[in-house]
């Protein structure tokens, strides 16, 4: 009889898992789709818009505030509006910041409407590191690696096809791209909520739910926000200055296939450690050897002549990806659920606002000097700190996290 039921619960079991796993990925598809439409229409917004570096830096990296200030407020949304409505208003803020952006003919409007987008991204945020330990305690790594490939695909569609769908549907009307990507959001608000009843419960808000700020004596948090500066870092400087390169060395037709390159890899990445994330969670050596190889890819990048370019970015959005598997998957792994929001609030909160600074000043370095290449030397400082303290990490999970 108990053989029966197990064989009939195995089904039930495959179904939960896919349902889960597919919700996960499209949740993820936009945390960082409306982010990454900014990239392939620089040569606009400078010619047309006139943004300069420095603007167009802060226009792409601007969502990282709205992240970290989000991240100040983390653990009290979860506790007080429970993980369903955080996600549901964080999606609905998004979708409304993004199509904003299609209507301002300017650089403060631009940023206001990239604000409230910002908002939205930081409430979904927030909540997927729990979501995706609630739905899959025992295989953290996979949850997050395919929310994360989901972010990675978002990428790679706002990266890929943006200038192209631009170029051929849109014309002068370009800026409609930002209103375009995000008409599928109410479809998805409406399968969280539908799927969501075939699922472990999520986690449900308090009214008596108080503020609790970051624990700024947790050595843990600090580590993580080196990592996270380093992968994210990574990440927006490779997307934000690899135009101009290509601009400065007279290879712009290359900037669609590079910026191609480089979340295409990333997605691939991101499906390998769909498999192998939980066999390789708690290890230091190969965390520690994929920030070196991202960092490797940086002087090809920026040095190889003609399509070198575009491997060289396939390499480098390979391994920057991996990385930022593991950075979100680590703080479920690392603690108990109940502790969960403050490490994630902390996290968030320092991680992004040292992301942004970083890429920032990458731009303005990139300004002053008119050398591209120093706009990534922040972006190095950052990673090699994650990589000096990624033992200690990994060293301080709590027990039965």
């Amino acid at each position: 009889m108990n053989q029966h039921a197990s064989a009939m619960a195995s089904p039930d079991r495959l179904r939960q898992s896919l349902l889960a796993y597919g919700l996960l990925w499209c949740l993820g598809l936009y945390l960082r789709l409306t982010v990454l439409v900014v990239p392939p229409l620089i040569p606009q917004l400078k010619s047309v818009l006139g943004f300069t570096s420095g603007e167009v830096a802060i226009a792409t990296s601007l969502p990282l505030v709205t992240l970290a200030v989000g991240g100040l407020a983390t653990g009290w949304l979860l506790a007080r509006l429970g993980v369903r409505a955080c996600l549901l208003g964080g999606l609905a803020v998004m979708a409304l910041g993004s199509a904003l952006r299609s209507l301002p003919e300017g650089f403060l409007p631009f940023m206001l409407a990239t604000l409230l987008m910002g908002g939205g991204i930081a409430l979904m945020q927030a909540a997927m590191p729990v979501l995706a330990k609630l739905w899959a305690p025992a295989r953290i790594g996979r949850a997050s690696a395919v929310y994360t490939n989901g972010l990675l695909v978002g990428e790679l569609l706002a990266a890929g096809a943006t200038g192209p769908l631009a170029a051929a549907w849109l014309g002068a009307h370009w800026q409609w791209a930002f209103a375009l990507w995000v008409l599928p959001v109410p479809l998805l608000m409406l399968a969280l909520v539908v799927g969501g009843r075939r699922l472990p419960a999520m986690m449900g808000g308090s009214r008596a739910a108080g503020l609790t700020l970051p624990d700024l004596r947790d050595g843990r948090m600090w580590r993580l926000v080196a990592l996270l500066g380093a992968a994210a870092a990574l990440y927006f400087t490779g997307n934000v200055f690899l135009p101009p390169l290509l601009e400065e060395s007279d290879r712009l037709a290359l900037l669609a296939p590079s910026l191609t390159a480089l979340n295409g890899a990333q997605m691939l990445s991101s499906a390998l450690l769909i498999f192998y994330a939980d066999r390789l969670m708690g290890r230091p050596r190969p965390l520690v050897a994929i920030t070196a190889l991202a960092l490797l890819a940086l002087p090809l990048m920026l040095w190889l002549p003609g399509m070198g370019v575009v491997w060289a970015a396939g390499i480098f959005g390979f391994f920057t990806s991996a990385l930022f598997i593991f950075v979100l998957a680590l703080p479920a792994w690392l603690v108990r659920l109940e502790a969960l929001p403050r490490l994630m609030a902390g996290m968030l909160c320092f991680g992004y606002l040292l992301v942004f600074a970083i890429t920032v000043v990458g731009g303005w370095l990139n300004d002053l000097s008119g050398t591209v290449a120093l706009a990534f030397l922040p972006t190095l400082l950052i990673s090699l700190t994650a990589m000096a303290c990624t033992r200690r990490l990994l060293d301080a999970r709590q027990q039965e996290a």
